[in-house]
This record gives C-alpha cells, sequence and structure tokens, in this order.
C-alpha cells in the first residue's frame, strides 16, 4: 500500500511541476499577441484560445500537486481544534460525503464530453483559428483522474489515521 501511495505522490508532483512550465508557454502567447497587436496592429487569431486552454491545463494538472502540498483552503474553525486522529477523522468524513460524490460526477461528465470531442472532432467556435477541443478535454480529464488519486491516498492516509493513530510517513 505504502508503494501505491508514493506512486500516486510522484504523479501528482511530475504532474504539477510540468504543468508549471505551461505559465512561460501562457506569458510568452500573451507577449507576442500584445507585441502583434498594440507595435503592428495585427492581432493574433489564435493567442486567446491558447490562453484559456493553457490556463486550463494549468490550474488542473496543478490541481492534484496543490492537494498533495497540502496548498488547498481549509476552513479552520473547528478542524483546527481538533486532535491529529480527530483532524484525520474529520477528512475522513468530508472525503467520503464530499469529495468523492463530486469528483465521481465530475469525471464521470468530463470523460463523456471528452470521449464525445474526440470522437467527432469537435472544433472550438471561439475564433477563426478552430483548434481541435478533444486533446484540451482529455488533459481536463487527466487533471481530475490525477486530482481524485491523489485525493484517494490522502483518504487512506487519513484512515490510517484515524483508526490506528499512527502517522503516515512516505
Amino acid at each position: 500500500m505504502e508503494r501505491v501511495l508514493r506512486v500516486i505522490d510522484r504523479m501528482s508532483e511530475w504532474a504539477g511541476k510540468t504543468a508549471s512550465f505551461l505559465v512561460a508557454l501562457l506569458t510568452l502567447g500573451i507577449c507576442y499577441d500584445v507585441f502583434m497587436r498594440y507595435v503592428f496592429a495585427k492581432p493574433t487569431s489564435w493567442a486567446f484560445e491558447l490562453g484559456y486552454m493553457t490556463y486550463g491545463v494549468y490550474a488542473i494538472l496543478g490541481a492534484a500537486y496543490c492537494h498533495l502540498m497540502k496548498g488547498h483552503v481549509r476552513m479552520d474553525l473547528l478542524y483546527g481544534r481538533l486532535s491529529p486522529r480527530g483532524q484525520a477523522r474529520m477528512d475522513a468524513i468530508c472525503y467520503l460525503f464530499l469529495f468523492y460524490p463530486l469528483f465521481f460526477v465530475l469525471i464521470w461528465k468530463c470523460g463523456e464530453h471528452a470521449l464525445w470531442a474526440w470522437s467527432f472532432g469537435e472544433r472550438s467556435s471561439v475564433s477563426v483559428w478552430r483548434p481541435r477541443l478533444g486533446p484540451f478535454k482529455m488533459l481536463i480529464l487527466l487533471g481530475f483522474v490525477l486530482f481524485f488519486l491523489q485525493g484517494t491516498a490522502e483518504f487512506i492516509r487519513s484512515l490510517i489515521i484515524g483508526f490506528k493513530g499512527e502517522p503516515h510517513e512516505s
């Protein structure tokens, strides 16, 4: 079990660090478009779509890494007063009743959209560039799956601490 949890952690870490390089691509694309628009009065037809697609992939691929690093916002009013074992039990309950139902629906619906877009060659209608949306939607689905896996790893760690009282080392 320990090995599986470490593999999930490494996948989340790899995805988050890899996604961080997308910020450079996003910055270059926006700077190029601004330069072309204001210096040559010839805006690009692809910068807007490149921007929202790149940022969308960056954000969702970084979500699992953020979860791994405990970077998401947490309501600490009562949680901070609990013992580590109580916190772990609270986490496990929240995973069961909030996290899992949400992610089952997200992955299911996003998966349907991604498969449809890939199968039928769906294209964007936002600009004249009209890129295919299948790869973009598949990357969004991948981000949700990685986030789900990281959440599952944290759920298992919460169960170990909540029931055994032992901190989990990975």
